[in-house]
C-alpha cells in the first residue's frame, strides 16, 4: 500500500488540529456557561447508584481503561501502519467532532455532577454531565478499531466494560450519562463515514 503524500497528510493534521482546537473551545465556553447560568442545576436520582455500592478507589479503573484504551489503539496503529499512519489524523478529527457534538448536549441537558471523589481522579470539575466523554471516547477507540484485528477489539470492549464499572461505583457519571457517551460515539462515526457533508474532511484526513 503506497505511502500518503506529505502534502496530503499535512492537510490532514491541519484539519484534525482545527476540529481539535474548535472542540476545545466550545468545550470551556460550555464549562462557562454551566458553572455561571446553571449553577443549582439539578441531581437526578439514579436507579444504579441505589443497587450498587459506592467504592471510591474504583475511580482508578477510569485511569485503567483510557490509558489503557489508548496504549492498545496506538500500539496496533504503529505496529501495522508505522510512525506516520495516515489513519491518526482521520481518528483525531472524529475525537474532534464527538466532543464538539458533546460540548453542546451539555449545555442542553445542564445536570449537577455526580462525583464521589471526580470521574477521572482530579478533584470534580463542571464539564457536563451528559453525555459522558470518557465512555464516548472509550466507545470511539472500539469503534475506530480495525474489524481485521479481532483482539484489538475484544481488548477494547472489555476496557471500555471497566470504565463504565469504575464510574459507577465511584460516582463518576449517571447511567444515562454513560448510555449518552455511547450513542454519541456511535452517531459520530456513523456520521463521518457516511454523511455527504463530513465526506469531503473524511477524505482530506485519509480515511
Amino acid at each position: 500500500m503506497p505511502s500518503p503524500r506529505p502534502q496530503g497528510t499535512a492537510l490532514g493534521w491541519g484539519i484534525a488540529v482545527g476540529l481539535g482546537v474548535l472542540a476545545a473551545t466550545a468545550t470551556l465556553l460550555a464549562n462557562l456557561l454551566l458553572v455561571r447560568e446553571f449553577a443549582d442545576a439539578p441531581r437526578p436520582d439514579d436507579l444504579l447508584f441505589e443497587l450498587l455500592p459506592y467504592v471510591s478507589p474504583a475511580r482508578w479503573l477510569t485511569v485503567v481503561a483510557l490509558v489503557g484504551g489508548f496504549g492498545v489503539f496506538l500500539v496496533d496503529l504503529v505496529r501495522h501502519d508505522g510512525l506516520r499512519s495516515s489513519r491518526l489524523p482521520a481518528a483525531g478529527a472524529v475525537f474532534a467532532l464527538m466532543y464538539l457534538a458533546r460540548a453542546v448536549l451539555t449545555v442542553l441537558t445542564p445536570l449537577a455532577p455526580a462525583h464521589g471523589d471526580g470521574a477521572f481522579v482530579m478533584e470534580p470539575q463542571q464539564y457536563g454531565m451528559f453525555p459522558s466523554g470518557h465512555v464516548g471516547a472509550m466507545t470511539l477507540l472500539l469503534l475506530l478499531s480495525p474489524p481485521e484485528r479481532p483482539w484489538v477489539r475484544r481488548a477494547q470492549a472489555v476496557l471500555l466494560v471497566l470504565m463504565v464499572l469504575g464510574l459507577l461505583l465511584a460516582r463518576g457519571h449517571y447511567s444515562i450519562d454513560i448510555v449518552g457517551g455511547m450513542l454519541l460515539s456511535y452517531v459520530t462515526v456513523s456520521a463521518w463515514r457516511s454523511w455527504t457533508v463530513l465526506r469531503p474532511l473524511s477524505r482530506r484526513t485519509g480515511s
